[in-house]
């Protein structure tokens, strides 16, 4: 289980929102490693030529740094926005480990 910290700036964090964004969360940890620290920040950005629009931001540290971000109308859809960015990220790290993995068994048991 990985460390996910959450920060909400400009704008108050309802109990909906809080639970929607941990469980979009709870769907990348089969990617994620148990070192893994997850930082999400949300916000409200009102200086934006069409009115108020909602930021959803996230970084998954250490090694290999993931960082993406997306905007939306509101929260839930900046979060619904965010979260196929991060998996694709995530789901080409994990590819290549596994590649690597693989390409590595091989050379040991000299079958390349």
């Amino acid at each position: 289980m990985a460390n996910v910290n959450l920060k909400v700036t400009h704008t108050v964090l309802s109990e909906s929102v809080r639970e929607y964004a941990q469980k979009n969360i709870d769907k990348l940890q089969k990617y994620l490693r148990p070192e893994n620290k997850v930082h999400l920040e949300l916000g409200a950005e009102s200086k934006n030529r069409d009115g108020l629009r909602y930021r959803a931001e996230i970084t998954i540290m250490p090694k290999s740094e993931v960082y993406a971000d997306a905007y939306g109308h509101d929260l839930f859809e900046a979060i619904d926005l965010l979260m196929p960015k991060v998996k694709e990220q995530l789901m080409k790290m994990k590819d290549k480990r596994v590649s690597e993995r693989r390409r590595d068994g091989a050379k040991r048991t000299g079958k390349i």
